[in-house]
């Protein structure tokens, strides 16, 4: 499911079934590849039809992310601006490096010489609020260096520089966008509502467009790049000076501007919790792959029986519940002795996923979290979604204070806007205690499900992977009943 915060989920790479999609360009990718209504899911829920071969239980069907129809949006109406082709179907980079096709709905050329594409976000069987918005993308060559005779860009022929009032993307959040006017999110206040994942997917497709060799030569450059009449001003909207994320000396000639905009998008964002968070006007583009599970909470209980059965059934008696992808990627290096099958993303599930460990007979549970993730165990929460469980930060300012943290400090810690705000406070002030003493609670209550016969351990990293907490016993026993034990 897509969420107001970048997620920590990071699906597997996309396989569209092609010897080696990494080798095929965009162009025969997006001939070639099955539309995006023809992937599913591994997950499965109840269906009542006839069913398939998963017993009477179809298969939910993963759509993809505002990340990545922004990114096929901003491809599209790039393709256009520079070639003149309108694509009906774009192939999208995704943050794995593989690609998906993404259906374009509309491409229209602007009375300014700008081109405007239309995506219609298709979230699969999500029950997301963003689910069939309409995603523009307007794309505007700002400057382009001149070639000293005509040729295709992408040639590496000469160019004699012009100047340029900036070179990359101007990244603009449009009508429909939010803007982030609180600390504590992953973009910096005053900047649009475009998420980092988000931010480098559209930048390396634009890229990738830039770089692609050019179908037929081409008469003249300015027919090839219609670089803008007058001097280019910054926008009155919400922008972001970015540059290009591929090292090629060709892209250092480039001025593009590309503004993200959400059909409705304010009145959408009233029904997620983007107001609450500080992000206004509009809602957040998002996604850290680009694919958006489909989620039932059947079907995810029933996706982690599985893989706890797979490492059960591969000779593990340990296994690491870590919230996400990101998460189980930075744990893999401090559990170096573990199958990969031991191994088992649990999204938000906690307490599901240990009780269903503890009966299959697993002696040793491992967490790997982040820090909002943490706060909730620690308050004892069996499921820690934010649509379901709004972050509560009370209790993480009331143990501050009791471990001697003045009232002025509790209080800022009480009113922080997200989990990832009070831990940049935390790590500010020096409050490694305070941490660790969380992570302590969450190992308690991890431990109070698993019972006196399971070994419980705790891994907290921060947003960038580095470890903050590492919490009970990583072999032999350990003492639970004292939740403030110090590391």
């Amino acid at each position: 499911m897509e969420e107001v915060l970048v997620s920590d989920s990071e699906d597997s790479p996309v396989r569209l079934g092609l010897e080696n999609p990494k080798t095929m360009s965009s162009l025969e990718l997006a001939k070639v590849a099955e539309p995006v209504e023809a992937l599913e899911g591994a997950a499965t829920q109840e269906n009542s039809g006839s069913g398939d071969a998963l017993g009477g239980r179809r298969r939910l069907r993963k759509g993809f992310s505002t990340g990545a129809a922004a990114a096929g949006a901003a491809r599209a109406a790039l393709r256009r601006l520079l070639i003149g082709e309108s694509s009906g179907i774009v192939a999208v980079r995704l943050a794995a490096g593989y690609f998906l096709p993404v259906p374009v709905h509309e491409v229209r050329v602007e009375a300014d010489g700008s081109v405007v594409a239309v995506v219609v976000k298709d979230g699969g069987d999500d029950p997301d609020v963003t689910n069939k918005a309409h995603l523009g993308v307007r794309v505007r060559l700002v400057g382009a260096s001149v070639a000293a005779s005509p040729g295709d860009f992408a040639s590496g022929e000469p160019y004699a520089l012009s100047h340029l009032p900036f070179r990359g993307v101007c990244l603009v959040g449009g009508e429909g966008v939010g803007v982030a006017t609180k600390p504590g999110l992953p973009v910096r206040v005053g900047e649009p509502a475009i998420n980092p994942g988000p931010r480098e997917m559209i930048l390396r497709n634009a890229a990738d467009e830039l770089l692609r060799p050019a179908p037929v030569p081409c008469a003249s450059r300015s027919a090839y790049f219609p670089v803008q009449d007058g001097l280019w001003s910054a926008p009155d909207r919400s922008h972001v000076f970015l540059p290009f994320p591929v090292e090629d000396k060709r892209l250092s000639r480039v001025a593009l501007e590309i503004e993200v905009r959400v059909e409705d998008g304010e009145a959408l964002a009233r029904r997620t919790l983007n107001p609450r968070l500080g992000i206004l006007g509009g809602l957040s583009i998002l996604g850290t792959t680009g694919i958006v599970k489909p989620f039932s909470h059947k079907a995810y209980e029933e996706t982690i029986d599985v893989a706890l059965s797979v490492a059960r059934s591969s000779g593990c008696d340990a296994v690491v519940l870590s919230t996400g992808g990101k998460s189980e990627h930075y744990a893999r290096p401090l559990c170096p002795d573990l199958r990969t099958e031991a191994f088992v993303q649990i999204a938000d599930f906690f307490a599901y996923a240990v009780t269903k460990a503890h009966s299959m007979g697993f002696r040793k549970i491992t967490h790997s979290a982040f820090f909002g993730k943490v706060v909730k165990m620690a308050q004892g929460h069996a499921y820690t979604h934010a649509h379901e469980v709004p972050l509560d930060l009370v209790p993480l300012a009331r143990l501050a204070g009791e471990l001697g943290r003045d009232d002025a400090f509790c209080a800022e810690i009480a009113g922080c806007n997200t989990a990832r705000h009070a831990l940049e406070l935390l790590l500010a002030a020096g409050a490694a205690d305070v941490i660790h003493a969380v992570s302590q609670q969450a190992l308690c209550e991890s431990a109070r499900i698993a019972g006196p016969d399971v070994k419980v351990r705790l891994l907290l990293f921060d947003f960038d992977g580095a470890p903050l907490a590492d919490v009970g016993p990583a072999g032999e026993g350990g003492d639970y009943r004292n939740a403030w034990a110090m590391k």
